[in-house]
């Protein structure tokens, strides 16, 4: 894994999957350093700090690693298709369980360009072989169906969000804008995101404020994003708050305050940010996405939005409607509660260890040479 610290959907959801595994089975988690404000997390037993994150030097560094270490475990789970794939693929650590909670050529040419997305892509089917694939969506599943990919959804930790303020409680709490209708977005301020289209929701709605929590400040893309969309919207910049990063376990605070939440992201896996919003009784409006549409039940749970003129049209009709808002929450935390536990989540991914360990046993077995009839020759021999 790299990027621990830095936090990141990634992130946080393979750090509360580890935290939960560790009292049923050994496990530990190997990842690079990199700073951020969830750095803490590397410090926690059983984490294993290879070396920093630097590309493409940190690929070679969780590669020797991985060779030193290789032998004295069952199985590795590889969770990072940048940094922690290859070095498995180079280290040859098997058996291995690869995670996409995106399609890595995809992501890797949204941000660097259609060569690497070309280079990621070609070398797929090298990084999986010999691996088991497993997915958080069914809409990945379907692009990866010729590895047979094994869905096992996001899950989320519920006890973070049965003991949440009350709303006017939250607002003073944090600073945010009391009277208004409060939208909520939380990720990380990147193109990906469309954070463009939540400041179009606001122009179209004038009434509305909105909360935007997330660091604006990306290795890759450094602010400019962010400093664009202060240029060009100046028009609601009173009516939004941006927070800058905060700590992973403040994230339902600002879910508590909001009424209703806003995703615009042009592609996902299956976001926690979403989960979580649905979690806190809120409902949702997001882009019409596949993976969107796995998430939230339209009309019961929210709405989906093609454009920034739709997605303003939904949220001003929840905007006026109290009584759908909570509704729609309460239909949101059931399906959450119903579907998406942590507890889940880790259930599926013993019983998917168990299954490939035991595989790897019975072909060890069948590997062994049958030396019964040497035993019966001998026997004989000694006899005569």
């Amino acid at each position: 894994m790299a990027h621990l610290g830095k936090g990141g959907g990634l992130a946080l959801q393979t750090f509360q999957l580890f935290q939960s595994l560790r009292s049923h089975i050994d496990v530990d988690l190997l990842c690079l350093d990199a700073p951020g404000l969830h750095r803490s997390m590397l410090k926690e037993p059983g984490v294993i700090v290879a070396g920093p994150v630097v590309y493409p030097r940190g690929i070679l560094t969780l590669a020797r690693v991985l060779r030193s270490i290789r032998d004295d475990y069952d199985l590795f789970q590889v969770l990072d298709p940048y940094y922690a794939l290859p070095a498995a693929y180079l280290a040859k650590a098997f058996p291995r369980i690869v995670f996409f909670g995106q399609e890595p050529a995809r992501e890797i040419g949204y941000r660097y360009g259609l060569a690497p997305a070309l280079l990621t892509h070609a070398a797929i089917p090298a990084l999986l072989a010999g691996g088991r694939l497993v997915v958080n969506s069914h809409s990945l599943a379907e692009r990866f169906a010729k590895y047979a990919p094994l869905v096992i959804p996001n899950g989320l930790d519920f006890r973070r969000f049965e003991r949440l303020p009350a709303k006017d409680e939250a607002r003073r709490r944090l600073g945010l804008p009391e009277g208004r209708t409060l939208l909520a977005w939380v990720g990380k301020i990147i193109p990906i995101k469309r954070v463009e289209w939540l400041l179009e929701v606001l122009r179209l709605n004038p009434d509305l404020a909105a909360v935007a929590v997330g660091g604006y400040r990306e290795d890759h893309y450094g602010d400019s994003y962010y400093e664009t969309l202060l240029r060009s919207y100046p028009d609601v910049r009173d009516r939004v708050v941006f927070t800058g990063e905060v700590p992973w376990d403040d994230v339902p605070q600002y879910l508590a305050a909001a009424d209703i939440f806003v995703f615009p992201s042009r592609f996902e896996g299956l976001p926690n940010a979403v989960i979580e919003a649905m979690s806190a009784g809120l409902p949702v409006v997001a882009s019409d996405i596949p993976p969107h549409r796995e998430l939230v039940r339209v009309g019961r749970t929210g709405f989906l939005a093609s454009d920034p003129a739709a997605m303003a049209r939904s949220v001003a009709t929840l905007a006026k409607d109290e009584s759908l808002r909570r509704e729609m929450g309460v239909a949101a935390r059931t399906f959450v509660r119903e579907h998406l536990t942590s507890e889940a989540c880790m259930q599926a991914f013993l019983d998917l260890y168990r299954s490939v360990i035991e595989r790897k046993h019975r072909s060890v077995v069948h590997a062994l040479p049958d030396r019964r009839g040497d035993v019966e020759r001998t026997s004989k021999a000694k006899s005569r």
